[in-house]
């Protein structure tokens, strides 16, 4: 599944945060699972949700070693040990804990963004800065992201990349 858009909403006292109707429309139980994964985002400040189907394929896809670098070990004892699977309730919403709002410090006023495989929850005070300062960027990253996938197209084969 693809995600798109941004949506305003609350974390209400409760922890709980509705996923956007939009969203959980588009979601298949049997392709998506029936709840999500939430991780610590990048940065620091954002929690990030996958969709319990595509979390479990991200993680058998990642090199699994019987002595792992230090890197890798330290990184896989933190996101796995943080990653928190949500079951979402009969109203479309889930129940941050408690403990990833306080990481993340968060407040209760946020904003969902569709980030192409994950749903990023970001801090609504924060939220048209960054797009601005992104924004005054964003031909370059285009371009960049363009020559990305054409040098990677060309590596691929002269098959690569067509529909």
């Amino acid at each position: 599944m693809i995600f798109t858009g941004f949506f305003e909403h609350s974390i209400d006292a409760k922890n709980r945060l509705a996923i956007p109707s939009k969203i959980r429309s588009r979601m298949n139980p049997k392709r998506d699972g029936k709840g999500f994964v939430m991780v610590p985002g990048q940065p620091a400040n954002t929690l990030w949700l996958y969709t319990e189907r595509h979390f479990e394929m991200l993680a058998e896809r990642a090199d699994s070693v019987l002595i792992p670098d230090d890197d890798q070990l330290q990184f896989e004892q933190i996101f796995f040990t943080l990653a928190e699977f949500l079951d979402v309730d009969a109203q479309g919403r889930i129940l941050v804990p408690e403990r990833m709002l306080a990481r993340a410090r968060l407040g209760r006023e946020v904003v969902i963004c569709g980030v192409r495989d994950h749903l990023e929850i970001r801090p609504r005070k924060d939220f048209e800065n960054q797009i601005d300062e992104a924004w005054e960027q964003y031909r370059e990253y285009q371009l960049r992201a363009r020559k990305a996938y054409m040098d990677s197209t060309r590596q691929a084969g002269p098959e690569a990349g067509k529909t």
